[in-house]
Formats: C-alpha cells, structure tokens, sequence
C-alpha cells in the first residue's frame, strides 16, 4: 500500500480544462518546455488551468514516479502526507487521504480524494481524480477541501520519451485572496513539472505499474 496516485499534487488550486474549449485558454507560461494555460469561465473566479511537458523517459518511469509515495516529498510542491484508505489494483481504482502545507500564516488544508487509473487501447494512461465528502474523519486543524477534480494524461512518443499533460480544479476554501490563488495558478503546476523532470534523471529505480495500467 506504500505506491499511491499523486496528481493531486496539482490539488492546491486549479480545474479540468478539458472539459472546455482550449481555445479560450491564456498560454500564461512557456519557459523550459512547459507550458502552463489558464483561462477562467462564468462559474468559477478561480482560474482554470492546463499544464503539458515531454519527458526524454519510458512512459512507464513517468506514471510509476506518480505512483511513489515513499519519493513524493521529494519533488510534490506543498505535499505534506498522504494515506491510502483503499486500493484496488486491478480494477484501477483508489481512495486517498492528504494534508497540504499551505505557506504560514494559511491553515493547511487536507482532502480525501476517489481515483481510477485507466490504460487507453492506444496505451495512453490516464489518471481521474475527484474529491470526495465522506471518506476520513474531521480534522479541526485543517481546512478540508471538497470541491476538486483533476486529471494526468501520459501519452507514449517513443521508446524514451512520453508528453505528460496535467489537469486539476480545487477550491481552496477559506479566506484566500483571488488574486494570491489564481498568481499561485500559474506557478505552481509549472514547478510541479519542472521538479518531476529532476526527479526523473535522478531516480534509478521503478516499481512495476499496478495490474490496471498492463
């Protein structure tokens, strides 16, 4: 039970941009072959956001350094412990428990997030996301976040190369700033992927992917 979905790293605040049209999308950073876009809709002030890089590594490296909770802290901005509450390997589906460490002088917040790991006929791997109400008691020293959805997509190039495009969406609750949230939009996922990339040349060693991903 030690290997565990980590897209929600992405969970501090963005959305499914996928779900809308990318062409309403602002390319707000394109620096070191990643590049972030957000764009915000009627429903939502908090800003939406895409984030695609490539990666010169096996597909399988990529999705199984997601999987890895023993490194996340590693690489996982704000990542402060995750618990798995259930895991079903072949069926790709799984239950998380995590605590942000948001910057002082913030409540940290924390989450229980309902994923499936899918593998597409063409090999694609895509991993869903989505806050759940129930799931983990209260904890009155953080502020539970209930209202996120997000998404990682692995798609193969090459025998060693694989673009990987992350997606997400989370109200931070609490009183935060918009103007904080959507600066910490744009940011954060281009950190994400850029300490993954570190992450990838420094690692040397990768579990097998669970049953579902096969």
């Amino acid at each position: 039970m030690k290997k565990v979905i980590f897209m929600v790293c992405a969970v501090a605040l963005s959305a499914t941009v996928h779900a809308y049209s990318i062409d309403k999308a602002k390319l707000s950073l394109n620096k070191n072959n990643i590049k972030v876009w957000t764009f915000q809709n009627e429903k939502n002030p908090v800003f939406l956001y895409k984030a695609e890089t490539t990666y010169n590594h096996p597909l399988e490296h990529a999705v199984s350094l997601i999987l890895d909770i023993d490194n996340a802290v590693k690489w996982v901005p704000y990542m402060g412990s995750v618990k798995v509450l259930s895991r079903d390997d072949k069926k790709g589906d799984f239950t998380l428990y995590m605590v942000l460490d948001f910057p002082f002088p913030l409540k940290d917040r924390d989450l229980v997030v309902q994923g499936k790991m899918i593998k597409e006929a063409n090999g694609q791997v895509t991993i869903k996301n989505k806050a759940i109400k129930n799931g983990y008691p209260l904890n009155p020293k953080y502020v539970r976040l209930t209202h996120y959805e997000g998404d990682w997509n692995f798609q193969k190039l090459a025998p060693n190369k694989v673009k990987v495009s992350t997606y997400g969406y989370a109200n931070p609750e609490g009183s935060i700033p918009l103007t904080f949230v959507n600066m910490f939009v744009q940011q954060q996922p281009y950190q994400m992927l850029q300490k993954m990339k570190i992450q990838l040349s420094e690692q040397t060693q990768y579990s097998p992917l669970p049953e579902a991903l096969k």
